[in-house]
């Protein structure tokens, strides 16, 4: 488990950041996300602590501003207090809990959902590294020029007028100083050409885009050119996951998106996203998300 907090110089920006995000604190007990004039800028708060809750954990940067959140991938597991960061390269399956959120004071984080465009052509513009393959997350501290670049761009919030013109300009600083940290060999993976990090992102995108077709791990690790044992080791160091694991978790979400939409019944939403079996989807549903799946459709 790996656990981030602020350093000491990051506390007058956490200052600047909750003064920044005020206006946009939405006193709810579950956890809810606001979309701000920023593009892609999230404000994300709680009242209270909640349970584990999976998810998608898509190409974005996240902050947390006050309380703890918690991040589980697989095998990957990331405490990140107050002044803590993350950043991921590709979709991951996910689960997250919040901690520390109290009414008077309720957890609060800021989210950026990354530009690949923007991303890219910033990488492409800094001198030329050597690819090198890494999780497809990675956690930091919110702190020095990755801070100070974050609260440039957040503190936008307070003037509008001035958002069309330099919010692209701060959110290309951004990426600019997340790429030269510790994050940056992650971030890298979206456009390096390494051969290796490319197959298992292909094979993970095949699992997530097929969750409902049977999968013949031996033809996977084949099309991404490796053996079946390199192949299940390199694929979990990726994403924390096992083949099959990865697209169990894909499969659930997908069935959930699709019970809470209500427009299936249980068994028919077992079989769409893959399961031969419908006692053994809700036995896993319930195991990953807390409720059966007949609650959730009826809810």
């Amino acid at each position: 488990m790996v656990i981030l907090q602020a350093m000491p110089d990051a506390r007058k920006l956490i200052s600047r950041l909750l003064d920044d995000v005020a206006p946009f604190i939405v006193p709810r007990p579950q956890a809810i996300g606001l979309p701000t004039p920023v593009p892609r800028l999230t404000i994300w708060t709680s009242t209270r602590a909640t349970r584990p809750t999976p998810a998608l954990f898509e190409p974005m940067f996240y902050a947390v501003v006050r309380g703890t959140k918690v991040l589980i991938m697989g095998a990957n597991r990331f405490e990140l207090l107050a002044g803590a960061c993350a950043a991921s390269s590709f979709g991951l399956p996910y689960t997250h809990q919040l901690a520390g959120a109290t009414p008077d004071l309720p957890y609060i984080g800021i989210s950026l959902h990354l530009d690949i465009g923007m991303l890219t052509r910033v990488m492409l513009d800094m001198p030329r590294r050597d690819d090198r393959w890494t999780c497809a997350v990675a956690a930091g501290g919110l702190d020095g020029s990755v801070g100070e670049a974050f609260v440039r761009l957040v503190g936008l919030l307070r003037h509008p007028d001035d958002i069309g013109v330099l919010a692209p300009l701060y959110e290309a600083e951004l990426y600019y100083r997340l790429l030269q940290s510790p994050m940056g060999d992650t971030l890298r993976q979206i456009g390096q050409r390494n051969e290796r990090f490319q197959q298992l992102k292909g094979a993970a995108d095949w699992l997530a885009a097929n969750h409902s077709e049977p999968v013949i791990i031996p033809d996977l690790a084949a099309s991404a050119g490796m053996s079946v044992t390199s192949f299940h080791r390199h694929f979990k160091a990726v994403t924390g996951y096992s083949p099959l694991a990865f697209q169990r978790h894909m499969r659930l979400l997908e069935a959930r998106k699709l019970l809470t939409a209500g427009s299936a019944n249980v068994s028919r939403v077992a079989y769409q996203v893959g399961y031969l079996s419908p006692s053994q989807f809700s036995r896993e549903y319930k195991s990953m998300f807390g409720n059966s799946p007949v609650a959730d459709l009826h809810r």
